[in-house]
């Protein structure tokens, strides 16, 4: 078998790619998902559509006017 020997957390790892999000980078789209506090479909969407910039901003932007009041 080719994967004998091998658990499966080095496949895990193998299959993570990284992601960048307004100059941070994440190990994985599920790590950036969930630093932002959106779903991880959320976050393979934008990468698709190339709107990764855009991610959370919405959610971002409610926290900042609700903070300021």
């Amino acid at each position: 078998m080719p994967n004998e020997g091998r658990g499966l957390g080095d496949y895990q790892k193998r299959q993570r790619k990284p992601v960048t999000i307004r100059g941070v980078t994440y190990e994985s789209r599920a790590a950036a998902a969930r630093a932002l506090g959106v779903s991880e479909q959320t976050v393979n969407r934008a990468v698709r559509r190339g709107t990764e910039d855009q991610v959370a901003m919405r959610k971002e932007k409610a926290d900042g006017e609700m903070g300021s009041e």
